[in-house]
């Protein structure tokens, strides 16, 4: 089954995906929609080197912003960026705070698993990259304020928050997904009631549980927790099912050790882009970010 919401997510994993065989077609994708999809799960949407896998690095990821890209010429920079030493995980307390909180996280998004109308999901990921993420981005924290649309005046919620979650009940949403709140006209055209529905279905998902699981077990896993993912070929799919009576059999310890064996693999080093990303799409993240204010 072919799932809206594995679109809308593909390119935020591509770089799980990334070996020689699956180099990508993006010739006329910019500079900073190619460092959105390769660089800013680490360096951070705003080049300050505060991405969420940040914490995991020692030493952590470099802030951009503070002129290292204007001392090097664009071919010392493609080189770095294809060729350089991969950072190592970091292993000290605070790094493995980071993980540990990410693993939590993981575990208790994976237990909704089986209560999601999925159906209703996928539409209102559509709705919401339609309607939402130029303000709210792609996972419900908000873009920087210079990346925001002009005129917006203040900083939108960050829609992952557990505390934002608690504190706007469904009917509350409802109403300013359709009509507007303070600080967020209504987007036209309104929303049907249905579509009101799925678009609430689509937020009440996110959170820092739902970010991770897309980037480190969606590829495989699918979105669903069924085995139906975008990267693996058929005879490669997980034989697993995260359903009810998956995590009734599970022994709690033993998923949250495969959780971090997970974690430790999929966020083991910069990657780096050899073979991933040709010269040309080098070339626009340097001019990008050598560009860029």
């Amino acid at each position: 089954m072919t799932r809206t919401l594995a679109l809308f997510l593909v390119v935020l994993v591509s770089t799980l995906a990334s070996t020689p065989a699956q180099c990508r077609e993006q010739t006329s994708v910019g500079g900073r929609q190619l460092y959105l999809e390769e660089c800013a799960r680490c360096h951070g949407v705003d080049r300050k080197g505060d991405g969420p896998d940040a914490p995991f690095f020692s030493p952590e990821p470099r802030d951009l912003t503070t002129g290292f890209v204007g001392r090097y010429t664009p071919e010392e920079l493609i080189a770095r960026v294809r060729d350089g030493t991969p950072l190592s995980l970091s292993v000290d307390a605070e790094g493995r705070k980071a993980r540990a909180q990410r693993v939590e996280a993981i575990l208790a998004y994976m237990h909704r698993l089986p209560t999601i109308d999925w159906k209703a999901v996928d539409a209102g990921g559509v709705l919401y990259g339609e309607r939402c993420e130029i303000c709210h981005g792609q996972f419900g924290k908000p873009w920087p304020a210079s990346a925001l649309p002009e005129g917006v005046q203040t900083s939108p919620p960050d829609l992952r928050a557990p505390k934002f979650q608690r504190s706007m009940s469904d009917r509350e949403l409802l109403k300013a997904m359709r009509h507007g709140i303070v600080g967020m006209p209504a987007v036209p055209p309104e929303l049907t009631d249905e579509q009101a529905r799925q678009l609430l279905a689509f937020v009440r998902l996110l959170s820092p549980g739902f970010e991770s699981y897309s980037f480190y077990c969606a590829p495989c896993h699918g979105d669903d927790g069924r085995g139906r993912g975008i990267l693996p070929r058929d005879d490669e799919e997980p034989k697993v099912v995260f359903d009810k009576a998956y995590f009734e059999k599970k022994d709690p310890e033993a998923l949250r050790a495969a959780v971090w064996h997970m974690i430790d693999a999929g966020g083991g080093g910069m990657p780096h882009f050899k073979g991933v990303i040709d010269e040309a799409q080098l070339r626009r993240i340097v001019e990008y970010l050598q560009n860029t204010p």
